[in-house]
């Protein structure tokens, strides 16, 4: 059961909305506003269901799973778009370090809320574990090509997310510049995989 306390369905006048109806409300609100306002309320403003019978939370966390399922099958598709280990993490890198500002916040939301919302926490979990697996899939496709050193590419996958985590969450509230946070992310990518990546890098690292 999705978003329901106890119905299977929820009937509102004439009108019987189901769970992809409300799971649809949900992902329309978290799009345009973000996770906070998935409220009983606004969920009965928008499906039509009464407001007593909505578990917000549930559906909050459904409604953030599919969101980011389908984000980083997007990036995945785009990144393995490029013919070379390198090209691939270049493409990564560039989409990791500068997502936008609405998926950003909705990521931080996410981990806030999850404190409180174990489906949520799960969801979370699961999104982190989709972006670890990505990035160290393109490290350990370096490594046998020869383009990246042997290395333990969960090890350097953990610590490039962790930074990109934090660096993302630097931009959304303005602290450090853009070049400073990008010279954190370039030395760790040059020190971990021996490679050069992202504008004026040269000037980045000196």
């Amino acid at each position: 059961m999705l978003g329901r306390k106890r119905a299977k369905t929820a009937e509102h006048g004439d009108r019987v909305v189901g769970d992809e109806e409300i799971l649809a409300a949900a992902k329309t609100i978290l799009g345009s506003d973000g996770l906070l306002a998935i409220t009983p309320e606004r969920l009965s403003a928008t499906a039509g269901v009464p407001a007593d019978r909505l578990d917000a939370d549930a559906v909050a966390a459904e409604a953030y799973r599919e969101t980011a399922v389908a984000e980083i099958a997007e990036v995945r598709r785009t990144v393995l778009a490029n013919p070379s280990p390198v090209e691939q993490m270049r493409a990564l890198l560039s989409w990791l370090s500068t997502a936008p500002e609405d998926s950003d916040g909705v990521r931080l939301e996410a981990w806030a809320l999850a404190r409180h919302n174990p489906g949520l926490r799960s969801a979370v979990q699961e999104s982190e574990t989709a972006w670890h697996g990505l990035v160290a899939s393109v490290i350990r496709r370096g490594a046998r090509s020869g383009e990246f050193p042997q290395a333990d590419a969960d090890d350097i996958a953990a610590h490039v997310i962790s930074l990109v985590d934090g660096i993302n969450a630097y931009q959304l509230i303005g602290y450090r510049s853009d070049f400073d946070r990008m010279r954190l992310l370039t030395r760790v990518v040059q020190a971990e995989l021996g490679m050069i990546w992202g504008p004026k890098l040269a000037d980045a690292l000196s």
